[in-house]
C-alpha cells in the first residue's frame, strides 16, 4: 500500500511540476530547498551588529558552508565558514544556526549557503541589510534556482489578456514605500537584442508586500508581435537603484496564417471548390507554411485525414516525412480530406483543410491459355480432345480492388458463366469457331474487357491436317534430297572430262611447202 502511495505522489508531482515552472506562476522563495535545507528568516533582515539564521535539514551538513557577499559586483566574500552549530533532533533531521559579527559592515548583502564549497552554486540565499548605510531596493530572480541552476529568463505572453507580472523585490526597511519602475525593451527574437535598448513607458505599477505588480495592457502596448527583451530596475524614495533583472514577454495578438500547398497538377475547375485529383495508389504529397509574423516562434502542427466515409485517423509513421510535410497514397476512390491544426507559441489556434478527389483506376483483363498471353482480337486455335484452360486469374487492379474483381465470359454474344476466372476445354462441348468477351468490373463498376476468337478443331479435323502436312513435308524433303544430287552427280562428271591435244605430223608439214 505504501508503494502504491508513493506511485501517486510521483505522478501527481511530474504532473504538477510543469505548471509550477511555467512563467504564470507567482515567484517567491520557498523555505525548503534540496538537500531538505529550510531557513526560518525571508529576505530584507537588518542586523547592525549580530546577524543570525538557523533552520533545519535532512542532510548532516558535514559539508556545507555560508559565505557573505556585498551585493556590489566582482568584490570577494566578506565572511565564510561552516555552521556555528548543527544538531541532531530527530532521525534523519538536524537543526543548524549561524551567528555573525557584522558590526564592521554596512551594505546590502547576500548571504549563501553551499552545498560543499564557494566553487558550486548556493543551495539556498538569502539578502540581508547589515549596518545603515548602502541599503538600495532588490529585484530578486523571477524564479528559484533548481538544484542550484538558475531558470533562463522568463517568458511571459501578451495574447489573448492583458500581461501582469510579480516582480518579486526586497525593499530597504524604515522607507518610504514610494517606488519607481523603470523598463528598457528591446526586440530579441533569439534571447539577444537586435537594437540597443529604449525607455518603455506603457505599462502601470501597484505594490504589495513582497511584490511589485507590473500590468501591459494588450491594446496600449503598441508593439509589434514578436519577442521582446525587457530590463527592469526600481528606486525607492530616496532614489536609490536597485540590480536590473530581464525578462522576456512574447506579443503574439493575430492568429498564425496558414497555407497548404499540392505537389498535384490536376485539378477539377468544374466545381465550385476546385479540387485535387489523383488515381488510387498514386501519391500525393501536402506542405504546409506557417507564418506567425514574427522570429523565434515554435508552432505545433497536427494533421488528420478525413476518409470518403467521413472516418478520421491521424497520419501513420511512414506518411509525415517531416512536421509541414506529408505524402499520402489513398487507395479508396472518393472524397479525401486533409486538416491541419496549426498551434503558435502564445496559443492560438488555426484551422485550415483541402480536399481532393481519389477516382476510381479501372482493371486491366489479363487472359493466358498456356502460359501464352492472348491479345484483343488475336485467334486461337485449340483441339476438342485435349486438356487447355483460358486463365484470366493475373487481370490486374489497385491493391484495394484487386481482390473484389468480378470476372464474366461472353460467348458469341451470351453469358457463358459470372464469376470464374477459368475455361477449360469441358466448357466446350463440340468444335467450332467461338468469339468470346471478358469483361473484368471492380466494385466501383469500372470495367476492363479483351475480345478475341477461339477456333477448336476436331480430332479427325486435326489428323488429317497432321496428315497432309506431313505427307507435304514429306514429299518436299525427297524434292529436296533429289536435287541436290543431281547437282552433286553433275558436278562430279564435269571435273572428271579429259581434254586431249591435237598433234600434226611433220610429213603433212613438208607438203605443204611451196616448190
Amino acid at each position: 500500500m505504501g508503494g502504491r502511495k508513493c506511485c501517486i505522489t510521483l505522478v501527481v508531482c511530474c504532473i504538477l511540476f510543469p505548471i509550477l515552472a511555467t512563467p504564470f506562476a507567482t515567484a517567491e522563495h520557498p523555505n525548503s530547498q534540496p538537500h531538505g535545507l529550510t531557513i526560518s528568516q525571508e529576505d530584507g533582515l537588518t542586523f547592525d551588529d549580530m546577524l543570525y539564521f538557523n533552520g533545519t535539514s535532512t542532510a548532516s551538513l558535514t559539508d556545507f558552508n555560508w559565505a557573505l557577499f556585498s551585493l556590489e559586483r566582482d568584490t570577494p566574500a566578506l565572511e565564510s565558514d561552516k555552521f556555528t552549530s548543527v544538531a541532531a533532533v530527530a532521525d534523519s533531521l538536524w537543526e543548524w544556526e549561524i551567528e555573525l559579527n557584522v558590526s564592521a559592515y554596512d551594505c546590502t548583502c547576500i548571504i549563501h549557503i553551499f552545498s560543499s564549497s564557494l566553487n558550486h552554486s548556493p543551495v539556498i540565499s538569502r539578502i540581508v541589510y547589515l549596518g545603515q548605510l548602502n541599503h538600495q531596493p532588490h529585484i530578486l530572480p523571477f524564479f528559484p534556482s533548481l538544484n542550484g541552476i538558475l531558470h533562463e529568463k522568463p517568458l511571459f505572453h501578451l495574447s489573448q489578456s492583458n500581461l501582469s507580472i510579480e516582480v518579486p523585490v526586497v525593499m530597504p526597511p524604515n522607507v518610504n514605500q514610494e517606488s519607481f519602475v523603470k523598463l528598457g525593451i528591446c526586440p530579441a527574437p533569439n534571447g539577444f537584442c537586435l537594437t540597443e535598448m529604449v525607455d518603455f513607458s506603457n505599462f502601470n505599477t501597484s505594490l504589495n508586500e513582497e511584490n511589485i505588480i507590473l500590468e501591459i495592457d494588450r491594446y496600449s502596448a503598441d508593439l509589434a508581435d514578436g519577442f521582446w527583451l525587457f530590463n527592469i530596475s526600481i528606486s525607492d524614495a530616496l532614489l536609490r537603484t536597485s540590480n536590473i533583472e530581464h525578462f522576456m514577454v512574447l506579443i503574439d495578438q493575430n492568429l498564425p496564417s496558414v497555407t497548404l500547398s499540392c505537389d498535384v497538377d490536376d485539378v477539377d475547375s468544374s466545381n465550385p471548390q476546385p479540387q485535387f485529383v489523383v488515381f488510387e495508389s498514386t501519391p500525393i504529397s501536402f506542405s504546409a507554411s506557417v507564418d506567425d509574423g514574427y522570429d523565434g516562434g515554435h508552432n505545433i502542427l497536427t494533421w488528420t485525414l478525413v476518409l470518403p466515409d467521413e472516418s478520421r485517423r491521424a497520419l501513420s509513421e511512414d506518411e509525415q516525412f517531416s512536421e509541414s510535410l506529408i505524402t499520402l497514397e489513398p487507395e479508396i476512390s472518393g472524397m479525401w480530406s486533409v486538416e491541419l491544426l496549426v498551434r503558435d507559441t502564445a496559443g492560438w489556434l488555426s484551422h485550415s483543410s483541402v480536399d481532393f478527389a481519389v477516382m476510381n483506376l479501372p482493371p486491366s483483363a489479363v487472359i493466358e491459355s498456356d502460359s501464352f498471353v492472348v491479345t484483343n482480337g488475336s485467334t486461337i486455335s485449340l483441339s476438342i480432345g485435349e486438356n487447355w484452360t483460358l486463365n484470366s486469374s493475373k487481370s490486374r487492379d489497385t491493391a484495394n480492388d484487386a481482390g473484389d474483381l468480378l470476372h464474366t465470359w461472353y460467348v458469341n454474344g451470351n453469358t457463358l458463366v459470372t464469376g470464374k476466372t477459368m475455361l477449360d476445354s469441358s466448357d466446350f462441348s463440340r468444335p467450332g469457331e467461338y468469339d468470346i468477351v471478358l469483361v473484368v468490373e471492380d466494385d466501383n463498376g469500372a470495367t476492363s474487357e479483351l475480345s478475341f476468337q477461339v477456333k477448336i478443331n476436331s480430332i479427325g479435323e486435326s489428323s488429317a491436317i497432321s496428315s497432309e502436312t506431313l505427307f507435304l513435308t514429306g514429299f518436299g524433303l525427297i524434292l529436296l534430297i533429289l536435287a541436290f544430287a543431281l547437282l552433286a552427280f553433275s558436278s562430279r562428271r564435269k571435273s572428271r572430262k579429259t581434254i586431249v591435244p591435237k598433234w600434226v605430223s611433220s610429213n603433212d608439214t613438208s607438203d605443204d611447202k611451196p616448190l
